[in-house]
């Protein structure tokens, strides 16, 4: 196959000094990156493109699972591949895998709409996949649950870090405030343990064994991940007490029913999107090339992007636990960031320089952060809304309990004309 692979340097600026070979689930035909090529088999080296905002913006508006079900799924582009084809490779994927990965029409549809729709954000998911998927896969093995389950953050956030859904929960895993706190993740003004990939993917592994061990059956675990262990109990009582997932199915809502078959559907897309020719948008970072540096004052993610010569969306990106841009520091509790390896090395011999300007800028910061936290706080966190046919933003402001002029002001909007899509970012009133 002469599959061509987008390269994109997407919110990492991390340049890397010396060449390295990309994981297993990396096309074959790519061979290394180094700082500024690729090498890809049979066409030599190959330009790296930079798009780096773009990138961003997309990966922090992706879909999260209950804006998903939404989608008209009938993609004609994608019927043209026999159910056969789609029916052999998931037994491929079945024969090695705890769960029950079955085929049937709700399946297809998502396949279709992955497939078809979602071709683009797809790409992106298999990008960040070389990023995320180690972390994830360490987190899981220690656990001694299937690896599998790091696809089911594809339904859940598309891999989105900062995702939130429109009942609250939020993260790649999507924890509701108070499933968080009951699996240690810490939210106060300044953070939200939630966002954090590390922190929120040891919570679910956790919460997903817990799960397994109740139910002895992994469809039926996710069903509870996604509609709550008492519901699913409920639902199986319903069903006169069978213990499998596809007999449970009918006495549970839409939603639950949707999601496993959605969670196959993506176990498919993860792993076959080469025989689909989707290009992947690959980074040039991986999990293992970032290092943990401990944080000894109250400092902005802008000065630190200053002072190590870095962009300051890389920086959010990999520390998308802080709410409001920076590191807090308090006696009793204290912080670490995520930064590419160079620049943590760089940190470590300047630490000191760095300190003493925080300390100089800490008096006209907190006031700053004074306004945003009362902000955050008041609102339980921003969402990002999908204008619909027939939207004002009068009806919008009404729906959070807002203000126009506020909305406007989040959004740098100078009229009250809004289009079908635009995405706009709104502080819910709680």
């Amino acid at each position: 196959m002469n599959l061509k692979i987008k390269y994109i340097l997407p919110i990492f600026a991390f340049i890397p000094t010396q060449t390295y070979a990309f994981a297993p689930e990396t096309p074959d035909e790519v061979t290394s990156v180094s700082a500024d090529t690729v090498k890809i088999k049979g066409e030599g080296e190959v330009n790296i493109v930079e798009n780096d905002s773009t990138f961003l913006r997309e990966v922090f508006e992706s879909d999260t699972f209950d804006k998903l079900i939404e989608l008209d799924m009938a993609t004609s582009e994608v019927h043209l591949i026999p159910d056969s084809v789609i029916i052999r490779r998931l037994r491929i994927l079945d024969a090695r895998s705890p769960f029950s990965l079955e085929f049937n029409p709700e399946v297809r549809k998502y396949i279709n709409m992955y497939l078809g729709q979602r071709k683009a954000l797809v790409a992106r998911m298999v990008g960040l996949s070389l990023y995320y998927y180690d972390l994830f896969d360490n987190v899981l093995d220690r656990y001694g649950i299937p690896l599998e389950l790091k696809h089911l953050v594809v339904i859940e956030s598309a891999m989105n870090p900062k995702a939130r859904s429109r009942v609250g929960a939020s993260g790649l895993w999507q924890f509701m405030y108070g499933t968080g706190r009951m699996y240690n993740l810490y939210t106060d003004s300044y953070v939200d343990e939630r966002f954090d990939p590390h922190k929120s993917t040891e919570a679910a592994a956790k919460m997903l064994k817990t799960l397994y061990d109740d139910y002895k059956d992994w469809n039926l675990a996710l069903a509870a991940y996604n509609y709550g262990s008492g519901n699913v109990n409920k639902a199986i009582a319903r069903s006169g007490g069978k213990r499998n997932f596809w007999e449970v199915r009918a006495y549970m809502p839409l939603e639950t029913q949707k999601y496993v078959s959605a969670f196959i559907a993506a176990n498919y897309v993860m792993s076959y999107y080469r025989e689909h020719n989707i290009i992947p948008e690959v980074p040039r970072i991986t999990y293992a090339q970032t290092d943990t540096i401990n944080v000894k004052s109250l400092v902005s993610f802008d000065m630190l992007a200053k002072k190590l010569d870095m962009p300051v969306e890389e920086i959010q990106f990999l520390n998308p636990a802080f709410k409001l841009g920076v590191v807090p520091y308090t006696p009793t509790r204290h912080y670490s960031i995520v930064l590419p390896a160079d620049k943590a090395y760089k940190f470590a011999s300047i630490e000191q320089d760095i300190y003493s300007e925080a300390k100089a800028a800490e008096a006209s910061l907190k006031k700053t952060l004074s306004y945003k936290a009362n902000t955050v706080a008041a609102s339980g966190g921003a969402i990002r809304y999908k204008v619909r046919s027939g939207d004002t933003l009068g009806a919008i402001a009404i729906r959070y309990g807002v203000s126009v002029s506020k909305i406007k002001s989040w959004n740098r909007l100078k009229s009250d004309r809004i289009s079908i899509g635009q995405r706009l970012l709104i502080y819910p009133r709680k």
